[in-house]
């Protein structure tokens, strides 16, 4: 029997236009206020680059080959990459987890509890970060998108909210903005993820069924 949230999500779930991933950028962007469950990864403990990595309820899981940091020492060491003269990110800090090869894509996901929110550090192994994300719900995606963060070396944080939840997101990094598919280089770091508990659910959930009921009045008149 379902509960009065996940009816009242699933009634939210049909309205296309509140049935949407919300991209934002910069540390805390996509994090709650009070009430929520919390998950965080920071791959300290991953030194052999393993895949996959559990760590703070969440699983890790990558395509391609495992990146190692041009071979200078796993994940977020210090060393100076040869070409663009820089650390392989500023964003990262510590140990990392990326992969390599074509259409290679990191995979981040939730088995217990379909997670309303994530961040994280992001980086490339290119020149410039051209970054495509995919939000899943039990195998079916959710959202996608693309966002681009400027010159390797530098990256910055993404993040992804979505009051229906998902349980599975997919990073590629690419060389264009144009690009869907080749060859893909993404890194991520400093995971934060959040599953807000059912009475904020259900306050975000009336918020939203508001704002419908408002939009179809004012198409009515």
């Amino acid at each position: 029997m379902k509960t009065l949230t996940a009816m009242l999500l699933s009634a939210l779930i049909g309205a296309p236009c509140l049935a949407a991933v919300v991209q934002t950028t910069g540390a805390g962007s996509a994090t709650p206020g009070a009430n929520h469950v919390a998950y965080a990864a920071d791959f300290e403990a991953n030194t052999t680059l393993s895949s996959p990595w559990l760590e703070g309820g969440l699983q890790f899981t990558h395509t391609g080959v495992a990146n190692d940091n041009g071979g200078c020492g796993y994940a977020g060491a210090n060393c100076v990459d040869a070409a663009a003269g820089q650390v392989y990110s500023e964003a990262f800090s510590g140990n990392y987890f990326a992969a390599t090869g074509m259409n290679a894509y990191v995979d981040i996901r939730s088995s217990a509890t379909p997670l309303h929110g994530i961040e994280f550090a992001v980086d490339s192994g290119y020149a410039s970060i051209y970054l495509l994300w995919q939000t899943l719900l039990d195998g079916v995606q959710t959202g996608s998108g693309k966002v681009s963060l400027g010159a390797a070396g530098i990256g910055g944080v993404l993040g992804l909210a979505d009051a229906a939840g998902f349980n599975e997101v997919r990073l590629y990094a690419f060389d264009s903005a144009a690009d869907n598919s080749g060859y893909s280089a993404p890194a991520i770091d400093s995971v934060r993820a959040f599953t807000v508990t059912e009475p904020s659910v259900l306050a975000l959930a009336s918020l939203a069924g508001l704002s419908l009921l408002a939009a179809r009045r004012r198409q009515r008149s």
